[in-house]
């Protein structure tokens, strides 16, 4: 379980990618339809809502495994084959009571995992957007938004952590991705901003 928060944050990284990139160009290829035939745009937005059903569903799951770890660290439950939850702040600062950790780190640790249960709720109400069809609305560009803000924000409070413990062990990668995400968020925004112009021109 050591390195099983790391892996989750690297996946959680690579689930945010994916989705931007995805959203991406999905827009991209739905700006390119507008003008074909209504029934080809019916099947993909089929395609669309199954897949994002999917995705709820995971994401669904991801939210009550998660509301059980912070339970199960917080009350001493167990935590699948674990007798205990084991909380990896850093390589040399594993935790498996709340006691066990300093107060500032606990406060911190608090704040990241419900930014954290936050987060995977903006994910579940973008892909509950685009299970309604809704895929270009000001709404999905916001929640994409956030996803980058979110990423950035979760490394400052690893940062913070790390660094009161004096046990520094980051990759800036993160960061990158979250700044990556908010551009492109800020693509499909001004996309979204021309295609209205032109609909309203015609």
């Amino acid at each position: 379980m050591d390195g099983c928060i790391h892996c989750a944050m690297n996946v959680n990284g690579m689930i945010l990618i994916l989705l931007t990139l995805g959203s991406f160009f999905v827009f991209r290829r739905f700006s390119r339809t507008v003008g074909k035939s209504s029934q080809n745009c019916q099947a993909r937005l089929k395609r669309i809502r199954n897949a994002s059903l999917l995705f709820r569903m995971f994401i669904g799951i991801s939210l009550l495994v998660g509301v059980y770890w912070v339970l199960g660290f917080l009350f001493g439950w167990p935590f699948f084959s674990q007798d205990k939850v084991r909380i990896v702040i850093a390589h040399s600062h594993i935790y498996t009571s709340r006691t066990e950790m300093p107060p500032a780190i606990f406060a911190l640790w608090l704040v990241k995992t419900g930014f954290g249960l936050w987060g995977l709720a903006v994910l579940f109400a973008l892909f509950q957007l685009y299970g309604r069809g809704i895929l270009f609305a000001a709404r999905n560009v916001r929640y994409i938004r956030f996803l980058g803000y979110w990423l950035i924000i979760d490394w400052i409070i690893d940062f913070q952590m790390q660094g009161t413990l004096h046990d520094m062990d980051l990759s800036t990668m993160p960061l990158f991705v979250g700044l990556l995400i908010i551009f492109v968020a800020w693509i499909m925004d001004e996309g979204r901003k021309i295609q209205e112009e032109q609909e309203l021109t015609v």
